[in-house]
This record gives structure tokens, sequence and C-alpha cells, in this order.
């Protein structure tokens, strides 16, 4: 089985012993959470999104320290969130957005990053990626295939809908049309959720920092932050789990 962590949500500030919700100085907690993705040894990781809190250069720029001191053994792919700002992620992260353009192939899977940055807290991702994802999934249909992305595209039927991808129904359309694609792995609700649509499991993250409530109201969380693990077969088999990281 071929390991692939997905973390998500990290909200790095410019100033790096800024706390947010809960308390939590989200520096140090991404720390700790990429020390667990270490001693988890995987091939890939995937970041979906909200690298930042504030669009600051900094941010990126802690986040580049922070991987960097973490002495992660695995290839490093980023697509952006809501809260990211795209020249500073072009600036610090281009080599790592490639996949936005062309999958990683990798064991008989292939995984599509897409990007769903759009006005203020809402994502939309546009025709033309949703065309791109089709032709590539067509074109190797032999493969298993995974979608990255930042927003969720399932309800949660929390306050969380009100940043919701605007237009989420193209991308279950899609789904629907291609059953080679298994997973679809998500951030932005900072959770710990899944659904299913027809043969594909959709997973949501938790955040690197601080946990969403998932009422009528907004709330926090008291569960610590985390990460997912993922493990591929070749054979389109799949295992996942939730690992929390306490430090």
């Amino acid at each position: 089985m071929t390991p692939v962590v997905q973390i998500s949500d990290c909200h790095l500030f410019a100033d790096p012993h800024r706390c947010g919700y809960g308390g939590i100085n989200p520096y140090r907690s991404l720390k700790k959470v990429l020390s667990c993705v270490r001693a988890l040894a995987p091939e890939q990781v995937l970041v979906t999104g909200d690298l930042s809190a504030d669009l600051s250069s900094a941010s990126y720029s802690h986040f580049r320290e922070l991987w960097q001191q973490a002495d992660i053994d695995a290839a490093l792919h980023v697509i952006p969130g809501n809260h990211d700002e795209p020249i500073h992620l072009q600036q610090y992260f281009a080599k790592e957005m490639q996949w936005l353009q062309t999958p990683l192939k990798m064991h008989n899977w292939q995984i599509h990053g897409l990007n769903s940055h759009y006005k203020g807290t809402l994502g939309w991702v546009d025709e033309n990626q949703l065309k791109q994802l089709r032709d590539s999934v067509m074109a190797s249909p032999q493969a298993h295939h995974l979608v990255a992305v930042h927003h969720h595209p399932m309800l949660c039927h929390s306050w969380m809908d009100k940043h919701q991808w605007c237009n989420r129904e193209a991308f279950l359309t899609l789904l629907q049309s291609l059953p080679q694609i298994r997973l679809v792995v998500h951030g932005h609700v900072h959770a710990d959720l899944h659904w299913q649509v027809e043969q594909t499991q959709i997973l949501a993250c938790p955040s690197t920092c601080w946990q969403w409530q998932h009422g009528p109201d907004f709330g926090v969380d008291e569960q610590p932050p985390g990460l997912r693990l993922m493990k591929l077969t070749a054979q389109g088999k799949w295992y996942t789990e939730v690992i929390r990281c306490n430090g």
C-alpha cells in the first residue's frame, strides 16, 4: 500500500507567536502535525488549501520553513484555499502546484488537484478545470483516480454552508459519470466528515490548527489538530484514517 497524507487549513499568521481560536497557535500546531507526518513516512503529502490566515507573504515563508525543518522525505503538493493569496502561493510553491495542470501518477493511481479559489470564502471550479479532469480520467480509464480540492462538494448542513462551493453540482454530476474517481478529499470544513456519491467516497480533513463544530451556529470543537492518512493499492483498494496530533 502506498501512503499518502493530506493536511489542510494551516491558517498561519505573519506573526508566528499569534494565537487564534481556542488559544491555538497555528505555527506551533503545524510544527506538531508535520512531526506526525514525518513519522508516517508517506510518499506524497497533499495540502488542500488555506496555508495562510492573513494573506501575508511571511505566512507562506513560515510554511516553507516548517516543512524544511520537519525533514519529510515525501513530495509536497499544494492547492489554494479561500484564505490564500494566489500571488504569494505562486511565489513560494510554483513547483508544488504543478499537479493543477498535470495529475500525479503513482502505482496505478492518478491524483488530481483542483483550484476552487473564488470570491471571499466562496468556492468555484471553472469549466476548463472540470473538462481537464474529465479528459484526463477518460484518457486513463484503467487507472484509479483521486481528486483533491479545498471547498466541500457536499453540503454539511451547518453554518459552513454559507461558505460553499457555488458550482458544486457541476462537479457532482461529473462524478456520477466517472466511476474511475474513487476518492475526493477536501479541506475547508475543519472536521472529519465523509459522504458517498455513487462509487465515490468524499472525505473531509481536520485542520492542522482549530476544528469546527457543525451545527446551525458557529462553534469551535475541542478535538486536537489532525491529518488524514490514506493507503492506496494498485488494485484500487484504499484505507484511510484520521490521526489526531496531540503533540
